[in-house]
């Protein structure tokens, strides 16, 4: 119920909060409205994808990440309380007291939780490592628009450092500190798009100068599940898994289950990888996965998932109907070959997969 009326469920507890704190509705003006509502919209989805995982601290770690977020672009620290209050309220009001209580009790919680938090964003960057200082390097370049300086920074250092490191330990956090600062408006979306954009040529550079494995006879599917328009993490697997020997079909980001569906059973893989990057989603890659299954091929296939939104809870995986969970690159691999019975050592391009008995 929360899920499907999200927006009015919002709209809602906008209006409360902006009654009772009219400075904030005259200090963004004409944007009042639109921005609160926004706010408690994704509150809103994000207390849905709580509950209906039975796991209460992703709701209070998401608005733990939003009050920085909030923070960063000069809102009162204390005010996404008082609209996750607001929130709590509406949800009293609105649905069904059965329905509402553990909603409501989960918000409460959260907003507990937000006394004790520092509004700052997480960096990425370690700057006291050689790997995180060509990182900051390399986002250097990329701030200051020089696409040539960023590509020659990661070119130049592949004779010393394996394709995983550059992925794991440079790209991926330069990538995440692209992605803090946008959320701190630090950075604008024209130049977010920009330093991706170069993220990606980069990568297919790397993926022309890599040494492959002999081909296994395995193929790999990879797709990011609909609404996750995240896929530079994806394309990174995708790259792993090819330099390990497999045929690879990456069809990247926010890809319609239907189609997926048929993919499936058009590419017949031995693997299919599915991302997912926000705790929503994890509905959907419930609904993904039963879809697949529902196919003559897709009955069988196995099924390895990944992302930022099973981090915290990768016993979920299996839960929604998956075969594996991956951490990162190096165990996305060594699990995925488990998985279709290869099992021959040093099969990945670094040679650092975890045990699979560890991820899966």
């Amino acid at each position: 119920m929360i899920r499907n009326a999200a927006g009015s469920l919002a709209g809602y507890a906008a209006s409360d909060l902006l009654d009772s704190q009219p400075d904030w509705r005259e200090a963004l003006a004409a944007n009042a409205f639109t921005t609160w509502h926004g706010v408690l919209r994704n509150c809103a989805e994000e207390l849905a994808a709580a509950l209906a995982a039975g796991r209460p601290q992703f709701f209070t770690a998401y608005a733990a990440w939003m009050q920085s977020l909030l923070t960063a672009r000069g809102l009162p620290a204390g005010a996404l309380a008082s609209a996750v209050t607001c929130l709590a309220k509406v949800l009293a009001a609105e649905l069904p007291a059965g329905a509402s209580a553990g909603a409501v009790r989960i918000c409460e919680e959260a907003v507990r939780g937000l006394e004790h938090e520092s509004p700052t964003l997480p960096r990425f960057l370690p700057t006291d490592t050689p790997h995180g200082r060509l990182a900051a390097s390399y986002l250097l370049a990329l701030l200051e628009g020089d696409r040539s300086r960023a590509s020659r920074l990661i070119l130049d250092a592949l004779p010393d450092t394996s394709l995983p490191e550059l992925y794991l330990q440079v790209l991926l956090p330069a990538q995440q500190e692209v992605g803090r600062m946008w959320q701190a408006d630090e950075i604008n979306v024209a130049e977010e798009h920009f330093a991706t954009s170069t993220t990606k040529m980069v990568l297919a550079q790397l993926r022309s100068r890599a040494a492959l494995h002999a081909q296994n006879g395995k193929t790999l599917l990879a797709a990011a599940v609909t609404g996750n328009q995240h896929d530079v993490g994806l394309q990174m697997v995708a790259d792993v898994f090819e330099m390990a020997g497999w045929r690879v079909i990456q069809l990247g980001p926010d890809m319609p289950i239907p189609d997926l569906v048929q993919a499936v059973e058009s590419y017949q893989p031995d693997l299919l990888a599915l991302s997912v990057s926000l705790h929503p989603q994890l509905v959907t890659l419930a609904e993904t996965i039963r879809a697949v299954r529902s196919g003559p091929h897709g009955a069988g296939v196995k099924i390895l998932v990944g992302g930022r939104a099973l981090a915290d809870a990768p016993d979920l995986a299996r839960q929604l109907g998956a075969d594996g969970y991956a951490t990162d690159l190096n165990t996305a691999v060594a699990v995925g070959q488990a998985l279709v019975g290869l099992h021959s050592p040093g099969s990945t391009p670094a040679g650092q997969a975890a045990s699979p008995q560890t991820t899966v």
